[in-house]
């Protein structure tokens, strides 16, 4: 599933060349003659642009950063209606709080992302943004949520935080809207501890990117980083060295992990009898990431039930439903406070999404998992179904 587990000699000796190269150097901009003109960074950033195919990435400190920078570029202000899903990490909704504007949260469909009916629906004069999430490795309804804001004039934000790899009708996730965004923390497709991209095919978004990210420097060639130019404040959300150097080991490692991820969900997901459960719909058998595996069943008891099993025999979920209360909107009490349409209708706005998840599971895919170790499961799995 994630790229911590093939951290290894690549990323440490990645690290290492930064002390016998580069003097130490772990700040991305200036001291160039004692870096010796190596920019760990932004090589990061190139390779990840030439990898995803895209004319701009941005490298941050977070995923979570990164909507907030992207957002910056689409020109979000406050009061501005941002759409996006009710199954989502808490980020999500946070970020578009944090700048102040107005989150309008949908129900998700069997994909368990954005429900592009229930998208249509919430449209109105003040919608500047459409943040679909491709939850889980699985890409949203693209084709779908992109005719919908090409017909009504609005951007896209992908949020692909938890997609890096996958892949749509032959486009990397997050390369389809106007901006795209991803993680890079430590449970992610690749990790540099903590650190996030932004990505565009835009040249303005990414110039107001590339400077608000840095304290508003245009990186002027012409003159030493102390007189740089500038015509724009900024805040600090730089990338340092050192993830840019276990960056590059990692992204070296990415068609190794969807090989992997793909062919250890498929060996568990072809020995599971699915009599008596529903996998999730995959919009892109041949590109979703495949580090998930989510079944429902008929109802929730059933589910608490085989949950309860499933973890006597030692085994455990992914985010459902053991971290659903930061990964569902309908358990954010905390958020809705300053959002009126949501202060009192939070228990109940979101309440197909909520059945959908209640009565589902979500196993992680892990990358080292033997045949074998997924037969065992497999096995596990279809005695706790044979006895609910």
């Amino acid at each position: 599933m994630p790229g911590f587990e093939l951290i290894g000699n690549e990323e440490k000796n990645n690290l290492l060349d930064i002390f016998e190269t580069s003097n130490g150097v772990f700040f991305p901009h200036g001291f160039d003659k004692l870096r010796n003109g190596r920019f760990r960074v932004r090589e990061f950033e190139k390779k990840f642009s030439e990898k995803m195919q895209i004319r701009h990435t941005q490298a941050v400190t977070s995923g979570t950063v990164a909507q907030v920078v992207a957002m910056h570029a689409l020109g979000i202000q406050p009061g501005d209606e941002v759409i996006t899903q009710a199954f989502t990490f808490v980020a999500t909704v946070e970020t578009i709080l944090q700048i102040g504007a107005v989150p309008v949260i949908v129900d998700v469909d069997e994909t368990f992302n954005m429900d592009p009916k229930e998208l249509e629906k919430v449209i109105t004069p003040k919608t500047k943004l459409i943040v679909p999430v491709h939850m889980l490795g699985n890409p949203a309804s693209m084709k779908e949520i992109m005719a919908i804001a090409a017909k009504h004039g609005i951007p896209v934000l992908e949020d692909s935080c938890e997609a890096l790899g996958a892949s749509y009708q032959g486009k990397w996730a997050g390369t389809i809207g106007d901006i795209g965004i991803y993680s890079l923390d430590f449970g992610k497709t690749i990790t540099t501890g903590e650190g996030g991209f932004v990505v565009t095919n835009n040249d303005s978004y990414y110039k107001f990117m590339r400077e608000y990210t840095d304290h508003g420097h245009e990186n002027n060639p012409a003159l030493p980083r102390g007189k740089d130019t500038r015509t724009m404040y900024g805040m600090n959300y730089r990338m340092n060295e050192m993830q840019g150097a276990v960056g590059m080991a990692q992204l070296e490692k990415l068609d190794f992990i969807l090989q992997k991820n793909r062919e250890n969900k498929r060996i568990l997901k072809s020995r599971i009898n699915a009599d008596k459960i529903v996998f999730r719909r995959i919009t892109d058998e041949n590109g979703e990431l495949a580090d998930t595996l989510i079944f429902s069943l008929e109802n929730e008891a059933l589910a608490k039930e085989f949950v309860r099993k499933l973890y006597e025999a030692g085994y455990g979920t992914k985010n459902v439903p053991d971290a659903i209360d930061w990964h569902f909107a309908g358990t954010w009490n905390h958020m809705f406070d300053n959002v009126p349409a949501y202060k009192d209708s939070w228990k109940h706005a979101w309440s197909g999404t909520a059945e959908l998840l209640n009565r589902s599971v979500a196993l992680p895919i892990m990358i080292h998992s033997s045949e074998e170790e997924l037969q065992k499961q497999a096995d596990v799995i279809n005695q706790i179904l044979d006895s609910i």
